[in-house]
């Protein structure tokens, strides 16, 4: 079984990579660093380039594919977008010429997505744009900051995922998106600082601490092995509970306080 790896320098990419290597896969690291796992040989990109995406030398056979490269909302807007949105999907376009019935893909987002403030058609015609060009005319008529990118590149990466399955269907090709919430990873700082200490803060605050990159590449493997074939275009969010802190619809699920025994 072979896997590509995106972000695999560091982070949840990282993780993944070793977990993938403990379990016996041969993994292929895409990253514009060195994966620090000699038995990943790293392809060397820069994902918000499309022409050094289009010449990867990538291997003859993929089963699996995680996209999870990602540019904080600290970069500038056109550099979010490029490879968060632009990037992973010329990246994609690449892999699955070498997947076959079975393969799976697992598409990093995150719980971000839902503070995008972007209608539905804007972020269809962001999922249009073919290069840096159509990326900059985007941009241009939808003025964006770092962090409002970075929330929308997310909710496209939903939307994305969702058309591409179902797309896919017919190869036979699974995709599915994995939501993180706060994360300790080497960027939980950048978000600290492009959506407020006080956002993050409140978040741990709510579950009782951040992830771990490992318990978000443990969430990833499951979803890009055969064990999770019948799941297809859906999200999971990997937050920790952070959602239900804020849907819950009764303080007291239990009532104990009138004799209900679990």
């Amino acid at each position: 079984m072979t896997l590509v790896v995106t972000g695999a320098a560091s982070g949840i990419g990282l993780a993944l990579v070793r977990r993938a290597l403990q379990a016996g896969v041969e993994v292929w690291a895409v990253d514009r660093n060195r994966c620090p796992e000699p038995e990943a040989p790293t392809v060397l990109c820069d994902l918000s380039n499309s022409a050094q995406i289009a010449s990867l030398e990538l291997p003859p056979q993929i089963d699996m594919l995680a996209n999870v490269a990602g540019v904080p909302g600290t970069a500038p807007p056109e550099l979010v977008l490029a490879v968060n949105t632009l990037g992973m999907r010329l990246l994609t376009t690449r892999c699955l010429d070498a997947m076959s019935r079975g393969g799976r893909i697992v598409n990093v987002a995150s719980v971000a997505a839902h503070r995008n403030t972007l209608e539905l058609p804007d972020i269809a015609s962001l999922l249009e744009v073919a290069d840096r060009a159509d990326l900059d005319a985007w941009l241009a008529a939808h003025p964006l900051g770092g962090p409002a990118a970075y929330d929308t590149s997310k909710r496209a990466v939903l939307e994305w995922t969702s058309s591409l399955a179902a797309f896919l269907i017919p190869r036979g090709i699974g995709v599915v998106s994995v939501s993180p919430g706060p994360t300790e990873t080497p960027i939980l700082t950048d978000f600290t600082t492009s959506m407020g200490a006080a956002s993050i803060d409140r978040s741990a605050a709510a579950v009782g601490r951040h992830g771990t990159a490992d318990e978000i590449a443990a969430v990833v493997e499951f979803f890009l092995s055969p064990d999770a074939s019948w799941t297809n275009g859906i999200d999971v969010p990997v937050e920790g509970g952070l959602f239900a802190t804020r849907a819950a619809l009764i303080p007291n699920p239990l009532h104990l306080e009138k004799g209900l025994v679990p």
